[in-house]
């Protein structure tokens, strides 16, 4: 082997090691970037639905109880523990994105402030799938395997729920505040499961 060979050789294995424990150190701190993300959420949502209900809303709140049923999914969080909290986390804010891409011109954000929550939701979720193993087993039919499958379904039932009530409701201002509202209970899930998963290193 040359000496030029040797020394790119040496240096790719510098910066091979290097960005595996910058990767490393990120992970390590995945749970508290997690926790920052979700309370700069939950105040961006905050403040966009605002203190009150508008009076010609209260309908709309009412009839949402016949799609999004909450209870059910509340129930499998509180139960949700280690690898299935961590596919449930990374659903739930893989939906939370697609549903704020519904048609929103009735959602009162400016273009910068969803722009930006976009970016951020997608930069959660690509550090999950990093750090965190939340792939469905494909082809084995594992007890393991199912129970991940079961729980990423049940959020994606609750969520198309929700995007029906949207497009009932022709995607109105009062249905966004429906959605708005029930979107800031799922970032109060992920917290809740965030703290249930274990912290490694």
């Amino acid at each position: 082997m040359s000496t030029m060979t040797t020394r790119y050789w040496c240096l790719f294995t510098c910066l091979g090691i290097f960005f595996t424990e910058i990767s490393s150190q990120d992970c390590n701190q995945l749970h508290s970037r997690l926790h920052e993300a979700n309370l700069g959420n939950l105040n961006l949502l905050t403040r966009n639905i605002g203190s009150t209900i508008p009076q010609q809303c209260i309908r709309d709140i009412i009839d949402s109880s016949l799609y999004t049923s909450e209870e059910n999914l509340m129930n499998m969080v509180n139960k949700l523990q280690g690898e299935n909290a961590k596919v449930a986390i990374k659903e739930l804010l893989q939906q939370i994105d697609l549903i704020f891409k519904e048609s929103h011109s009735e959602l009162v954000w400016d273009k910068n402030s969803l722009r930006e929550f976009h970016i951020g939701l997608d930069q959660e979720v690509r550090k999950i799938e990093t750090c965190w193993n939340t792939e469905v087993e494909h082809g084995i039919r594992s007890p393991r395997g199912q129970k991940r499958q079961f729980t990423r379904l049940r959020v994606k039932r609750y969520f198309q729920r929700l995007r029906d009530f949207l497009k009932n409701k022709e995607y109105n201002l009062c249905a966004w505040k429906v959605i708005q509202i029930q979107i800031r209970e799922c970032f109060e899930w992920i917290n809740q499961l965030n703290q249930k998963i274990p912290r490694e290193g």
